[in-house]
């Protein structure tokens, strides 16, 4: 085991980057482009959100124990749990929400795209969805998200390529994650992946983040659970 930890110590800084995004979300990249343009493929339901529930919490102890070993920790990442980071990130939901209802209203008077349409790509919810799931795989899918997409990579890329470049590949790898929601995921993942990577600039704390994706996801599925 002290073998494969100093051969996980060594490796190049691309590699590691290679084999964090590639781990974290190679699985849900590609399953969400074979869900491009089917109606009905990417439906929320009870054992499809405890499936992505499982997948991300398996996932996640490999992560977290190869970058423990490569060095990383917690506050390298700026996680930590702060009442003024709670307070940033509820507001930053709202914010979410503003920018939901400004996309329906431009794409309802001003953007050349049928909304009615693009809603059916949009994936059904079950009517029976379980409040239980619904919340723990909103809260897990929240922390894990932002954790890799927002943290790790703009961390990482910052100091290599400059902030803004480090934003855009996080928004890049955020949008090919939501692919599934059709048209309406490439209006909103774009402007959300912006301007979370601009708050995790500016404040350099994760916590924010994770807050405001848990509340947008435990809203998003609640019409179909409550």
């Amino acid at each position: 085991m002290e073998r494969l930890r100093e051969m996980i110590r060594r490796l190049p800084p691309g590699v590691e980057f290679l084999i964090v995004v590639s781990w974290a979300f190679g699985q849900f990249i590609f399953s969400s482009i074979l869900t491009i343009g089917q109606p009905g493929t990417g439906a929320y339901t009870n054992q499809g959100l405890a499936a992505v529930l499982i997948t991300q919490l398996l996932q996640f102890a490999f992560l977290a124990w190869f970058l423990h070993v490569r060095g990383w920790t917690p506050a390298k990442l700026g996680l930590a749990v702060t009442w003024r980071g709670t307070a940033i990130g509820l507001a930053l939901a709202g914010v979410s929400f503003g920018v939901f209802l400004a996309i329906d209203i431009a794409g309802e008077h001003f953007l050349p795209i049928d909304m009615n349409a693009a809603t059916s790509l949009y994936p059904a919810l079950a009517p029976n969805l379980d409040p239980q799931v619904v919340f723990l795989t909103s809260v897990v899918n929240g922390a894990y998200e932002e954790l890799f997409v927002a943290g790790y990579i703009i961390t990482v890329l910052t100091p290599m390529r400059g902030p803004w470049a480090a934003v855009n590949v996080s928004t890049g790898v955020r949008l090919l994650c939501h692919l599934y929601q059709g048209p309406l995921g490439i209006l909103t993942m774009v402007p959300l992946g912006l301007l979370y990577g601009f708050v995790y600039l500016r404040t350099r704390q994760l916590w924010p983040l994770i807050v405001a994706h848990g509340v947008l996801d435990v809203a998003g599925l609640a019409s179909a659970s409550f």
